[in-house]
């Protein structure tokens, strides 16, 4: 699955990119500024979007809305920094499958990334030695 990370923070969009182009299940991993939303071309087949809400920007829901018009099948993780964020019921036939702070862990993030794409499996540990981090799959524990 294709995805694409909006935010307007470069360093937080470049960080997700490179997140995301690790994991498995991720094709082409596209960054931009929500202002390009605008520009998107309408798209039919399923898109992972990864949308850090901005605080400097009052139209960030109609900025989704229009998201979700031009990818109806996207499923996308809004990150905010408000933790109280509350999803509304609008959005949530609107492709807002999850949401998470901004500050949330690597693991947390890759785990609600799993979860987006349907793999119920795929649990993120950190990776040994070199001090960075690697998505892991582990097979169920049969008991």
């Amino acid at each position: 699955m294709s995805a694409i990370v909006i935010d307007s923070q470069p360093l937080m969009r470049l960080g997700m990119q490179r997140m995301l182009e690790h994991l498995p299940g991720i094709g082409p991993v596209h960054g931009m500024d929500p202002e390009g939303i605008a520009a998107l071309p309408a798209r039919d087949d399923p898109v992972l979007v990864v949308y850090g809400m901005s605080a400097e920007t009052t139209d960030n829901w109609s900025l989704l809305r229009r998201l979700y018009r031009r990818m109806p099948h996207a499923r996308i993780l809004l990150l905010c920094d408000n933790i109280w964020l509350r999803v509304p019921s609008a959005l949530q036939g609107g492709g807002v499958v999850a949401h998470l702070p901004k500050s949330a862990s690597i693991e947390r993030m890759e785990a609600a990334i799993g979860h987006l794409l349907g793999d119920a499996a795929y649990l993120p540990l950190p990776a040994s030695g070199s001090g960075a981090w690697q998505p892991h799959r582990h097979a169920p524990v049969m008991i």
